[in-house]
């Protein structure tokens, strides 16, 4: 097998942010490369993996060890979901070791999942943040398609990162990722699970549209925000949106579940529907200034510009919305993965009503024991900070205070509640 290798080193300072080697890795069978760099004192490394030779599909990656530098620490994968949310929102706004401040400066994070755990941030799928694809035909349209150019990434991966190659794997997301999470981890346990996948964790995740769409009216009603008369008016939306999922008419239904938060929104005057105590959108400008700025693109080895949300990779899995990936996850929690759905209190658009509603349907051998089970009271500090239902391997818990974006909202709360999921620590 011909491969070439280039070296290529680079001595600059700016600020914070000292990129010192880049190393590309070229073969007939894979195009990867390799940033090693320090940014506000942190060590990461970040690259591109092409997943499709022919489209030139290229996923973006950054890696972080873990800041106590155990050698043996559980690898864990961070998507963001969208679909087309760049996961680096997750690592600079939620989970990662920095955090960016409304001035675009870095914060090190003290609740970080970084601290114990090593992490892999990928831009998921192509097109994502600085993942870039350049034959349109390379945009995925599909879950089945999305896991198999995640899953060419990841085995590149270990490939590269041997050490970490039999460490404990588990991978996370949230929102759109709902879908991500299940997808890819089937795919690793249909080919015997060669990247030794221990489970997998939801936030806020949007999994199974039917249950999933059927709340958004009682959730606002119970909360307040909108009257019976309105309550009603939005029912006979769900209600058509459900129908239009059973019949698999795929084409109009982003727009129709669209549009179920539009009349939402009206009814309340702008409430943000990821976070109820919120009536503004979130500022994704600093963020956006940061990761465009052309010192910090040389930095990670980007060659592509940022956005937080593309619209062309929501356009591509727009037949996709409304497709559940519940199937994937009977299979995966019968065959005894660890499954983590987090739900936060205050988020409208995949709210707690609908993912219980989905998980109670999951089909398992422990499925009645899951029912019947008690849910306990979870307290981080002597404080209540959520709840926990759990049955063998499966956990659903409600954190207190925090929205659609639970690590962003409670990062205390949910590092312990990583924490114990992952080292199998009781709850209570």
């Amino acid at each position: 097998m011909l491969k070439i290798f280039l070296i290529l080193l680079i001595f600059f300072s700016l600020g914070s942010l000292h990129p010192f080697v880049v190393i590309n890795d070229l073969s007939p069978e894979e195009i990867w490369t390799k940033t090693e760099f320090v940014m506000s004192e942190h060590v990461g490394y970040s690259g591109y993996i092409n997943v499709n030779q022919t489209m030139d599909a290229n996923l973006f990656y950054t890696f972080w060890e873990s800041l106590d530098e155990n050698p043996n620490a559980p690898v864990l994968l961070w998507l963001q979901g969208g679909p087309g949310c760049s996961s680096l929102w997750g690592l600079f706004k939620e989970n990662g070791p920095l955090l960016i401040q409304s001035d675009g400066s870095l914060l090190t994070n003290p609740w970080t999942w970084n601290n114990n755990y090593a992490i892999l941030y990928i831009d998921n799928p192509v097109g994502a943040g600085y993942s870039y694809v350049t034959n349109p035909k390379g945009y995925v349209t599909s879950e089945s398609q999305m896991s198999q150019d995640l899953y060419t990434a990841l085995k590149v991966f270990f490939s590269k990162y041997t050490k970490y190659s039999t460490n404990d794997f588990y991978v996370f997301g949230e929102s759109y990722a709902g879908k991500y999470v299940p997808a890819i981890c089937y795919r690793i346990h249909e080919d015997g699970n060669q990247l030794n996948l221990k489970g997998f964790g939801i936030g806020d995740g949007f999994s199974d549209p039917i249950p999933q769409v059927n709340y958004f009216a009682d959730y606002s009603y119970s909360t307040g925000l909108i009257d019976e008369k309105e309550r009603i008016d939005i029912k006979l939306l769900e209600a058509d949106l459900k129908l239009q999922i059973e019949n698999q008419e795929w084409d109009n239904c982003l727009e129709n579940f669209l549009q179920i938060l539009h009349q939402i929104s009206e009814f309340t005057g702008g409430i943000n529907y990821y976070d109820i105590r919120r009536y503004q959108p979130y500022d994704s400008q600093p963020i956006t200034k940061f990761l465009n700025s052309q010192s910090v693109k040389d930095t990670l080895g980007a060659n592509a510009d940022w956005e937080d949300c593309s619209t062309n990779v929501q356009d591509y899995l727009k037949i996709d919305f409304c497709k559940s990936v519940k199937p994937l996850v009977d299979v995966l929690i019968q065959s005894g993965y660890k499954a983590l759905f987090y739900s936060g209190q205050f988020d409208l658009i995949v709210n707690y009503m609908g993912s219980s509603d989905f998980i109670e349907q999951i089909n398992w051998s422990g499925k009645q024991n899951w029912i019947d089970s008690d849910r306990i009271v979870w307290k981080n500090n002597d404080e209540v900070v959520g709840y926990v239902k759990n049955y063998q391997n499966l956990f659903h818990i409600f954190i207190n205070k925090a929205g659609h974006m639970s690590p962003m909202d409670q990062p205390q709360n949910t590092l312990d509640m990583v924490s114990r999921f992952i080292n199998n620590k009781p709850f209570s």
